[in-house]
């Protein structure tokens, strides 16, 4: 990866000397950046741009050619990489469009690059991308022009799946005061995917931040796994959320959408900041520049009462905890100012002040005597006088917070001007919102104090009991017995239950389980039973078990006559409990998942569920309770008696470790899990298994 990002020297193919010539463009930011090595260009006719000649050929070039960079018409391009591998280039950038992402036959022609660049070991980046910058190395091959004062070197490094995308992120940090360090567009990820790049910049030390822009997630296990690992924070900006979205990203970059709660979870677990925009992205990064926030304890200084009460609120949203002002600060801050006409609380409104020198003697004083995780300082001025003087406090606690190794939010509110010039005076992040300044804080208190809780999956597979193995040889849907019998074999109470081929059968097996009973009919053609009257409940006696049995069978076979009905459950009718719904799938992208939730309308109608990657901690099934909304009813109310949340808890490890140890369960779900005020158990349950995952 080194030579794709520290070249000694780029070849740039597709070059001409006509003004609209894209490839020449590349030369001209490679000049305009000021990289060191070696350039050389390759067109169909020789001339020269800025200086550099044009080769004819690919075999022109010197031997030693460390990085090529191809601008041409797709069809092209496998020819011209096979030409880069005879002369030894190794490392390489596509930039065309026109592949996978366009068409079929587009996506035949990637798949000839890739078997060229396989044949000759070529790592490469793209294609369909704007390509790759290095502000350490003057490194900058976009095909659109980049003026170097727009651009800063700072610590933030951008992986994004689009090109526009790359440039904006490239901008907006720069603009923000922090800067970025490496920037790549990966385009269609043929090759070389965000992964590769992490891995890599993980261990780049010019890179402090990570920030992700992705519309599609196909390695989304080792994805989450990286970060998790991660000593650098990691951002993620993921697009291609919903349908409406799913065909644009297609077209543009061969993207597949992502369950998009999927992710969620999984970022939750791998302490991954999710950004909800481009502007929240910034934020972010803005509050994980700042030294590190350690705790929940926040100071707010501000000099307007309004926005000080605000900024209260807003913490208490974030969950921080406003510490109190000591006695002997009170005091200190007393002789610096008349005491009748200001309360000395948190928020500290200094409104009445206008020595700004007072500013930064009282910050300074907040974070020696308290010593707060971090500090808020709101600021309002305005053009004139007060300018010069906000721009001198403005530096004044940028340092204290850099030297004192605290976080200060400052947060202004002034003209666009006037922040523009505090902006260019500091080095550090400028706030124009108290929400931004508190959710960037909070951003970097959740980095820092929390820990990834994504747990590898098992390197080796599971020794499983002999009828789990047997299960698991029916490829298909699993019937309502089946399933329950799997959830079994891993500790799920499932309580009783019989099949039976007939009326007498279901007799004799009703007197054994005890009235009421309820009918299920078998048959793994029916997905819900419900649907064609395949259920049957609360059967209290044997005439009544006779009748219902018999319009049982003639429902399903009038609505569903070509149904394999292999049998009828009869099971007893559970009586109170709360009905939950629990389950899960194995991800194509993120592997075995874990789902939770209420039953009954809040999974239909609400969809008030909980996503994990499993497998699950005891602690990860307490936080999928308490995440869904409807969870405070299995507390009890109106004299409601409560759930037994333990029972709950050990249903959800028990399913995790089915999935994990079961790659075959492609998905399963148990509905409903019935919980008591002591114990828990399965009723129905259903799941498809398909090949072992090797």
């Amino acid at each position: 990866m080194d030579k794709i990002f520290y070249p000694d020297s780029v070849a740039v193919i597709g070059v001409s000397e006509k003004p609209d010539n894209l490839a020449a463009q590349i030369v001209a930011n490679l000049l305009n950046f000021g990289y060191p090595g070696d350039i050389y260009t390759v067109g169909l006719r020789s001339g020269e741009v800025y200086g550099v000649p044009i080769l004819t050929t690919v075999e022109s070039l010197p031997a030693d050619v460390e990085l090529a960079v191809i601008l041409t018409p797709a069809a092209t391009v496998p020819e011209l990489l096979d030409a880069c591998g005879r002369q030894g280039i190794r490392r390489a950038v596509i930039e065309s469009g026109g592949f996978s992402e366009f068409s079929e036959a587009g996506r035949g022609v990637e798949e000839k690059v890739c078997a060229v660049a396989r044949r000759w070991g070529i790592r490469f980046v793209g294609p369909n991308c704007i390509s790759v910058v290095n502000m350490e190395h003057g490194l900058c091959l976009p095909f659109v022009s980049l003026d170097p004062r727009a651009v800063r070197r700072g610590p933030v490094s951008v992986l994004a799946q689009s090109g526009g995308v790359s440039i904006t992120y490239a901008l907006l940090l720069s603009e923000a005061g922090l800067g970025v360090n490496k920037v790549v567009s990966m385009g269609n990820k043929a090759d070389l995917d965000e992964v590769d790049y992490l891995t890599y910049l993980l261990d780049d030390p010019g890179t402090e931040i990570i920030c992700l822009y992705l519309e599609s997630i196909e390695e989304g296990r080792r994805l989450m796994e990286l970060a998790a690992a991660s000593p650098k924070p990691v951002i993620l900006h993921k697009a291609n959320r919903n349908r409406a979205s799913a065909q644009i990203a297609f077209s543009h970059t061969a993207a597949l959408a992502n369950d998009d709660r999927i992710v969620g979870a999984a970022l939750r677990q791998a302490r991954v900041s999710r950004a909800a925009s481009f502007d929240d992205a910034v934020t972010l990064a803005r509050g994980l520049s700042l030294p590190p926030v350690q705790g929940n304890d926040l100071v707010i200084i501000s000099r307007s009462g309004g926005h000080a009460v605000v900024a209260a609120d807003v913490a208490d949203d974030h969950h921080f905890h406003l510490a109190p002002i000591p006695d002997d600060l009170v005091a200190d801050v007393r002789g610096l100012f008349r005491a009748d006409i200001i309360a000395l609380t948190n928020p500290l409104d200094l409104g009445v002040l206008f020595d700004f020198d007072l500013y930064a003697r009282i910050v300074e004083e907040c974070i020696r005597t308290i010593e707060p995780d971090a500090l808020l300082l709101v600021h309002t001025f305005s053009a004139g006088v007060e300018s010069d003087m906000s721009r001198l406090l403005a530096c004044r606690v940028e340092e204290l917070s850099r030297t004192l190794n605290r976080p200060v939010a400052l947060c202004l509110f002034a003209q666009e001007r006037e922040v523009a010039l505090i902006e260019q005076a500091v080095e550090g992040p400028v706030f124009t919102e108290i929400e931004a300044a508190v959710r960037a804080l909070a951003a970097a208190r959740d980095w820092y104090t929390g820990a990834a809780r994504l747990r590898p999956l098992p390197a080796e597979p599971a020794q499983r009991p002999y009828e789990v193995e047997k299960l698991l040889t029916r490829a298909g849907v699993l019937t309502t017995d089946l399933a329950l019998g799997l959830c079994a074999a891993y500790g799920l109470p499932t309580g009783e239950w019989s099949v039976v081929e007939s009326v007498e059968g279901a007799l004799v097996a009703a007197e054994v389980i005890g009235y009421p009973v309820a009918l299920k009919a078998l048959a793994p053609d029916v997905v819900h039973k419900s649907d064609v009257g395949g259920v049957v409940l609360d059967i209290q006696g044997p005439a009544m078990l006779r009748d219902e049995f018999a319009a049982l069978m003639d429902r399903v076979k009038r609505q569903f006559p070509d149904a394999r009905l292999t049998g009828v459950l009869v099971q007893p009718m559970f009586a109170g409990g709360r009905e939950l719904i629990l389950g899960g799938k194995q991800d194509p992208s993120f592997g075995p998942v874990v789902m939770f939730g209420l039953g009954g309308i809040y999974v239909e109608v609400l969809e008030d569920i909980a996503f994990r990657l499993a497998p699950l901690t005891r602690s990860e099934a307490e936080d999928m309770i308490t995440q869904v909304r409807g969870s405070r009813l299995l507390q009890g109310v109106r004299g409601e008696s409560p759930a037994d949340v333990d029972g709950i808890i050990q249903a959800l490890l028990a399913i995790s470790r089915l999935l994990v140890e079961c790659p075959e369960v492609i998905e399963i779900d148990v509905n409903p899990l019935l919980a008591f005020e002591q114990g828990v158990v399965a009723v129905d349950a259903r799941a498809v298994v398909g090949c072992r995952n090797t």
